[in-house]
C-alpha cells in the first residue's frame, strides 16, 4: 500500500495541472454555494432571534384614537398576552437638514422592546429622547446631546437618553418611492407620552370647545371631577402580543369585532419592516438557488470529465497492477482516493473561506441598510450536505471508471485501447460539400464527432460562465432601466409635498396657492375576494401632468374616470382582468363598493389600485389630498409651512437608489471575477485533455510532414469552433437567466423584467473570447514539445 501511496504523489506531480483544475473548480462552487447561503441564513436566523429576543409585536392596531378602555378590552380577549399603546406621528428634526422622524410616544416598552445601544433603558418616568443608533451614527449625534423635534408649530427640546434599535423598525423607509434606507435623512426616536407638548391639547380642545386657554383646565374639572389631561393623548396605535401565533387569525377577528376604533388590523407577515426584510431574504435564496447551482453543475461536469479521461489514461497502469497481483478492491481504493481527497480538501476549503470571505464582505453590506444590532454568517446542515453530495459524487464516478477498466483481463488493459469509430459517420466528411472543406475543417469535424461527450461538456461549460457574465452586467443594466422607468417616466415632478393628516381647511388653501393644485391622496383599503381580505391601497390622482401612468411596454396612458385601474402585476394576484368588478371598503368605514376595472397600468414598484378624483367624488367619497407635487426649487426652504409634514426630492430619492447599485457593483464585480476563473479554469482543463487525447494524432501529422505551425491551426480552430457555439448559447440563456431572477428573487411589489443593453453581450463575448483564445494559445504552444517517438511507441 505504501507503494500505491508514493504513486499517488506522483501522479498528482505529473498531472499537477488536472488536480490543480480539480481542486479549483470543486472549491469554486462550493465557495460560491457556501458563502450566499452563509450570509442569507445568517441575515435570517439573526433576525429571527432579534425578533423573538426583543418580543416584536404580533398584531398592530391602526386608528384615530385607542382610549384606555379599548387598550384593557383588548387585554381581555382570548389569545392576548399583552398591548401596548402608541402615539406615533411624523416630525422634522430641527437644526439638520431634510431629516424626517417618526416619534413614538409610549406610555411603556414590554412590546418592541429597545435595544440599547449606548446610553439608558427606557422608563416612562423619565425625561429624554431615545432615536435611532443609525441615523444617530450618520449624523454624529451621542448620548447627552440636545435635539429638537418639530410638529406643526410645536417644539420639543430633549437631552438624547440612548442610541436605541426596535425589532419593528429593522427596515424603515421615507417614502414608499425608497426600496433601501439610507439612514442619513430618516430615522425614529422614542419618548415617554408625558413628553407630549401640552400645548397642543390645549389648542385642541380649544378648538372644539371654543374655551379660553386659561379656563380650560376650571372648566373641565367642573364638568368631568377628577379630569386628568393625560386622557387627552390621542395614541393611534396598539401594539399586540399573543400568546398562539398559530391562533392569529382568530385574534384579528376578535379585535375586528370587538374594538369600533380599529381601522387596521395586521400581523408580522404585513410589516413594512418585516416584509421588507424577507423580502431581501427571499431574493437573496433566489440568487444563491440560481448562481450557486450553476456554479456548482459547471464545475463538477468538468471535474467528472476531468476524473473520466485521468483513469483511462491510467488504464495501461491499471493492467500492469492487476498482472502483479494486486486485488480490484486495493486498486479501486487507490484510484476513487485521488478523487475523494482532492474533492474533499477543496470542499473543506470552500465551506471556510465562502463563509469568512464572501458571506462576511456580503452580510456588511446587507446590513448597512437593516438595522439588526447582531448577526453573524450561519452555515446550516444544507450547506455540509452539498459538499458532501459533492465529493461522493466525484468519488462515485471515479469509481465507475475505475470499475469498468478493472472488468477486462490483465492482458486487455496492458494493450492501448483502440477507439470505436462509426464508419458512417466517419465518412461523412469525405462526402458532397464537406470534401471542399480543408483538412483542418475536416479533421476536426470528425474528432467533434467521435468525442461528443468532451465537445458537449466543453460547450455547456463555456457556455455557462457567459451566462455568468451576461447575467452580472444584464443585472446592473436592468436596475438602471428600472431607475430611468420609475424616477424619469412616471415620476414627472421635482418635488413632493406631504401634507398633514389633519391639515386646515385654511392652511391647505394657502398651500394650494403657493405650490400649484397637483395633488394626490393615497387611501387605505381592504380588498375582498371571496372569503379572502387583503389591505391595499388606492392612489387617487389629482396630478396627471406630474403623476403619470404606463402601459405593459412603458408607453404612456390616460386614466379614464369610468372606474379603477389596477397593476398588471396585482390583476394576476388576484387573478383579475379588464371588465371584472373590485369589492374594497376605506378603513375606518363600513361602507364597501364594487367598482368596475376599467384598464391595467403597469408599475415597477407599486401594485396598487388608481383612480381619477373625479370618479373616486363620484362614489361619493371626500377628496382630501395628502400629496403635492411641483417642479418649483425648492431646495432653499428652511422652515416648512403649516400643514406640511415635509418636503421630498426626487433627485435625493433616486440617489439613494444609485447607492443602492454601488452596493450591487460590487457584488457584480465578484461574480465578474468568479466567472472568469470558473472560465479560464474550465477552458484550460478541457483544452488539456483535448490536447492529450490528440497527442498521438497530432505525433502521426508530423511524420507525415504537417508543421507545428499548422497543426496549432487545427487545434485552436476546432476551440474556437466551440468557444463561438458556447457564447451563442450563454447569450440567449445569459438573458432568460436574468429575467427570472428579477421575476423571482424581488417581492410581491416589483414588477420588472431583464433589460439588457448589447454592449453587455458585446462585453460577455469579449470576456469569453479573451479567456478561450489566451489559454488556447498557450496550450497550442505544447505542439512543438511533442515527442513523436515516445507518442507514436505508446500506440504499439
Amino acid at each position: 500500500m505504501k507503494i500505491l501511496n508514493r504513486k499517488i504523489l506522483r501522479d498528482i506531480k505529473f498531472n499537477k495541472s488536472q488536480f490543480a483544475t480539480i481542486f479549483l473548480m470543486v472549491f469554486l462552487g462550493v465557495f460560491v454555494f457556501s458563502g450566499i447561503h452563509a450570509y442569507m441564513d445568517g441575515m435570517k436566523i439573526s433576525g429571527d432571534n432579534y425578533y423573538e429576543k426583543n418580543n416584536l409585536e404580533d398584531i398592530c392596531i391602526s386608528g384615530e384614537n385607542f382610549t384606555e378602555e379599548d387598550l384593557e378590552n383588548i387585554k381581555k380577549l382570548d389569545n392576548v398576552r399583552d398591548a401596548e399603546r402608541v402615539l406615533t406621528i411624523t416630525t422634522n428634526l430641527e437644526n439638520y437638514e431634510d431629516v424626517t422622524l417618526e416619534a413614538n410616544f409610549i406610555e411603556s416598552n414590554n412590546i418592541s422592546e429597545m435595544y440599547i445601544v449606548s446610553g439608558e433603558k427606557f422608563s416612562i418616568n423619565k425625561q429624554g429622547i431615545w432615536i435611532d443608533a443609525y441615523l444617530a451614527r450618520n449624523l454624529e449625534i451621542e448620548v447627552g446631546d440636545e435635539l429638537t423635534i418639530s410638529y406643526k408649530n410645536y417644539e420639543i427640546t430633549e437631552k438624547v437618553l440612548g442610541l436605541v434599535l426596535t425589532p419593528n423598525h429593522v427596515y424603515s423607509i421615507k417614502s414608499e418611492n425608497e426600496i433601501f434606507p439610507t439612514h442619513k435623512d430618516y430615522g425614529y426616536v422614542y419618548l415617554s407620552i408625558n413628553e407630549f407638548p401640552i400645548d397642543y391639547i390645549y389648542d385642541e380642545i380649544r378648538k372644539e370647545t371654543g374655551i379660553a386657554y386659561n379656563e380650560i383646565i376650571d372648566i373641565y374639572d367642573l364638568i368631568m371631577p377628577g379630569f386628568n389631561l393625560e386622557d387627552a393623548y390621542v395614541f393611534n396605535n396598539i401594539l399586540v402580543d399573543v400568546i398562539d401565533t398559530s391562533k392569529i387569525e382568530n385574534t384579528k377577528k376578535d379585535i375586528e369585532n370587538n374594538i369600533e376604533s380599529a381601522q387596521a388590523v395586521i400581523d408580522r407577515s404585513s410589516f413594512v419592516s418585516c416584509e421588507g426584510f424577507n423580502s431581501e431574504i427571499e431574493e437573496g435564496r433566489t440568487y444563491s438557488s440560481v448562481f450557486t447551482l450553476l456554479f456548482l453543475f459547471i464545475a463538477i461536469l468538468s471535474v467528472i470529465t476531468t476524473m473520466n479521461r485521468f483513469v483511462k489514461k491510467q488504464r495501461t497502469q491499471i493492467g500492469t497492477l492487476k498482472a502483479l497481483g494486486v486485488k480490484n478492491k486495493k486498486i479501486i481504493i487507490h484510484y476513487v482516493s485521488y478523487g475523494f481527497f482532492i474533492s474533499l480538501i477543496a470542499a473543506i476549503c470552500g465551506i471556510i473561506v465562502g463563509k469568512l470571505f464572501l458571506g462576511n464582505l456580503f452580510i456588511n453590506m446587507e446590513m448597512g441598510y437593516f438595522e439588526v444590532p447582531e448577526y453573524d454568517t450561519i452555515l446550516l446542515p444544507i450547506v455540509y450536505i452539498l459538499a458532501i453530495l459533492v465529493v461522493l459524487l466525484i468519488t462515485f464516478v471515479t469509481y465507475l471508471s475505475c470499475k469498468k477498466f478493472l472488468k477486462e483481463s490483465a492482458v486487455e488493459a496492458l494493450r492501448t485501447e483502440v477507439p470505436k469509430v462509426n464508419i458512417s459517420k466517419f465518412n461523412i466528411t469525405n462526402t458532397k460539400i464537406f470534401r471542399k472543406f480543408s483538412i483542418s475543417t475536416r479533421w476536426n469535424l470528425r474528432d467533434i464527432t467521435r468525442n461528443k461527450a468532451r465537445t458537449i461538456t466543453a460547450i455547456i461549460g463555456v457556455a455557462g460562465c457567459t451566462m455568468l457574465l451576461v447575467c452580472a452586467f444584464g443585472m446592473l443594466d436592468t436596475m438602471n432601466s428600472y431607475l430611468e422607468w420609475e424616477f424619469d417616466k412616471l415620476c414627472n415632478f421635482k418635488y413632493k409635498i406631504s401634507l398633514d393628516y389633519d391639515i386646515e381647511d385654511d392652511e391647505l388653501e394657502k398651500i394650494l396657492n403657493k405650490y400649484g393644485n397637483s395633488t394626490s391622496q393615497s387611501v387605505g383599503i381592504e380588498i375582498q375576494i371571496g372569503d379572502k381580505k387583503e389591505t391595499n391601497q388606492i392612489t387617487v390622482n389629482d396630478a396627471k401632468n406630474y403623476l403619470k401612468y404606463t402601459n405593459h411596454d412603458r408607453e404612456y396612458i390616460e386614466l379614464s374616470s369610468d372606474g379603477v385601474y389596477i397593476t398588471e402585476k396585482l390583476s394576476e394576484t388576484l387573478n383579475l382582468k379588464v371588465g371584472d368588478t373590485i369589492t374594497w371598503h376605506i378603513f375606518g368605514e363600513s361602507k364597501w363598493y364594487i367598482t368596475p376595472i376599467v384598464g391595467l397600468n403597469r408599475d415597477p414598484q407599486s401594485q396598487i389600485l388608481n383612480m381619477t378624483r373625479e370618479y373616486f367624488e363620484s362614489l361619493g367619497c371626500e377628496y382630501e389630498p395628502d400629496s403635492i407635487y411641483t417642479n418649483e426649487d425648492l431646495s432653499n426652504i428652511e422652515n416648512l409651512d403649516s400643514g406640511i409634514e415635509g418636503i421630498q426630492s426626487k433627485d435625493n430619492l433616486k440617489q439613494g437608489m444609485q447607492s443602492m447599485l454601488e452596493t450591487m457593483k460590487t457584488m457584480i464585480v465578484l461574480l465578474i471575477v468568479v466567472s472568469a476563473i470558473l472560465g479560464f479554469v474550465i477552458i484550460y482543463n478541457l483544452g488539456i485533455l483535448s490536447f492529450t487525447e490528440k497527442q498521438y494524432q497530432f505525433a502521426t501529422l508530423k511524420v507525415l510532414g504537417f508543421r507545428s505551425k499548422q497543426i496549432k491551426k487545427i487545434f485552436i480552430k476546432q476551440n474556437s469552433w466551440i468557444t463561438i457555439i458556447a457564447i451563442i448559447v450563454g447569450l440567449i440563456l445569459g438573458f432568460y437567466m436574468t429575467d427570472f431572477i428579477f421575476k423571482s428573487a424581488l417581492g410581491d411589489n416589483y414588477d420588472f423584467n431583464a433589460q439588457i443593453k448589447i454592449v453587455s453581450y458585446i462585453y460577455a463575448i469579449i470576456g469569453t473570447f479573451i479567456v478561450s483564445k489566451f489559454v488556447n494559445r498557450k496550450l497550442a504552444k505544447k505542439v512543438e514539445t511533442i515527442d513523436m517517438v515516445s507518442s507514436l511507441k505508446g500506440n504499439e
